[in-house]
């Protein structure tokens, strides 16, 4: 009995835990109330969201949810439009996915279908088996691949953009309206995990599997050494699982052409490219932080590369950003561009990776910054311990705890107190283990 009381002082574990160890005797009490047990208060789905978007060892140590959608960007988000923070009220992880081109058959997808049945669904389309089926949840959606396989398979994801953006401008978006009424198509899937940073959803995309799968939580991560570092940089550890690219790549011999243009880094999520180490690399890769259109129409247009020229499929993969109309012109101008190259067997790919919110002009006056979070909460707490405040928590740096003999309780403390414009900015602040232990819930 001393030895388990020892483990769960050290480990921290949620009070739900204590009861399924039934330590002293908490199995004689009447349960506890939900709101006693950090993390399991929330709603399920909302739990299930961020379980899924949380990997143990690269995830922030500290995780929160916003008691509105009204917190958003952090440590060094750049741009005027930045990811939400998780919250109790966020709608916006609602995404459209649209499947149309050689080997679609016309049919609905399921409402509530995720990013992770859009690798699997592309793999069908070209009969292709990937290996260790295992490690990653996404599954093909039934009904959309038919019997003949396409040259080249093209996917364009539609950087921080979600169901509500279209849904907002309905006659903004003609292009990608067509390609909904004549291929495969909802406007109801989800991105299937927060926090909405497009980072994580990206290589989603990509592999097939969430974030607690592959480990791109975001675009700030933890390597296994504990340095906090960019996604896909020089510094950064390889995705837990393979993406899709990586695996056609590696079974072909690397035949299939592999191509990306994106606006940013952490793109390359959508085709990895370092899986198999050496013997397995990106064909083409291309960031361009203005302009992802005019780049991707030059590589599909460019004689010497010829992707889709033959029966051996390559993987074009185009991340664009901007606003809906010069999203929906720029959709058409690479779609035209990819069935020209490939002589028009192409297989077509849609989606986005859910919506983002302004933090300029009048309707970000209530829009509370990650940026100002880090900083409140380092004032509080009298030192820099915050390595990097991003959509969802705070990476701490542990050596300033150390020296200033504060736990991470302490930090939480000072979460929970932290008030904006409307309030409490927090419903609920805890540790990263207590989702580790969420199954206990």
């Amino acid at each position: 009995m001393m030895a388990v009381l020892v483990v769960v002082g050290v480990l921290g574990l949620p009070a739900v835990l204590l009861r399924f160890l039934c330590v002293g005797h908490s199995c004689d009490e009447e349960t506890a109330t939900a709101s006693e047990v950090p993390f399991c208060s929330l709603d399920s789905e909302l739990r299930w969201r961020i379980t899924a978007g949380f990997r143990e060892g690269r995830s922030p140590e500290v995780l929160t949810v916003a008691r509105r959608a009204s917190i958003a960007g952090g440590t060094g988000y750049a741009g005027t439009t930045q990811p939400l923070w998780p919250s109790s009220d966020l709608d916006a992880t609602r995404v459209p996915i649209v499947f149309s081109g050689e080997g679609v058959v016309r049919t609905p997808i399921p409402e509530g279908t995720t990013l992770t049945s859009i690798a699997p669904t592309l793999a069908d389309m070209i009969d292709f088996e990937r290996p260790f089926p295992d490690v990653r949840s996404g599954e093909a959606i039934d009904g959309v691949a038919g019997d003949s396989g396409p040259s080249l398979l093209l996917q364009v994801i539609l950087k921080g953009v979600g169901s509500d953006d279209l849904e907002a401008r309905p006659d903004a978006w003609p292009f990608l309206r067509g390609l909904m009424d004549e291929g495969a198509a909802t406007m109801n899937a989800d991105t299937g995990s927060l926090p909405l940073d497009p980072a994580a959803a990206i290589s989603t995309i990509g592999t097939g599997g969430p974030p607690s799968q592959h480990g791109i939580t975001g675009e700030f991560v933890r390597t296994g050494e504990g340095r906090l570092v960019r996604s896909f940089s020089n510094e950064a550890e390889t995705p837990v699982i393979a993406t899709l690219a990586d695996d056609l790549d590696e079974q072909l011999d690397q035949r299939p052409l592999i191509g990306l243009v994106g606006s940013a880094r952490s793109d390359w999520g959508a085709v990895g490219g370092a899986w198999y180490g050496s013997s397995s690399d990106v064909d083409e890769i291309i960031v361009s932080r203005r302009d992802q259109v005019g780049p991707a129409v030059e590589l599909l247009s460019d004689g010497s590369v010829e992707f889709g020229a033959d029966r051996v499929p390559d993987l074009m993969t185009v991340v664009i950003d901007g606003d809906v109309p010069k999203l929906d012109r720029g959709l058409e101008r690479i779609v035209t561009a990819a069935e020209e190259a490939a002589d028009g067997s192409v297989a077509l790919v849609v989606t986005g990776t859910g919506s983002l919110a302004s933090i300029q002009g009048a309707g970000a006056t209530a829009i509370v910054r990650g940026t100002e979070i880090a900083r409140d909460l380092d004032e509080a707490l009298g030192e820099r311990v915050t390595e990097a405040a991003v959509p969802g928590g705070v990476f701490l740096d542990q050596s300033a705890l150390t020296d200033l003999e504060l736990s991470e309780d302490a930090v939480i403390k000072e979460l929970e107190r932290l008030r904006g414009p409307e309030g409490y900015l927090f419903d609920d602040v805890w540790p990263a283990i207590a989702v580790t232990f969420a199954r206990y819930c």
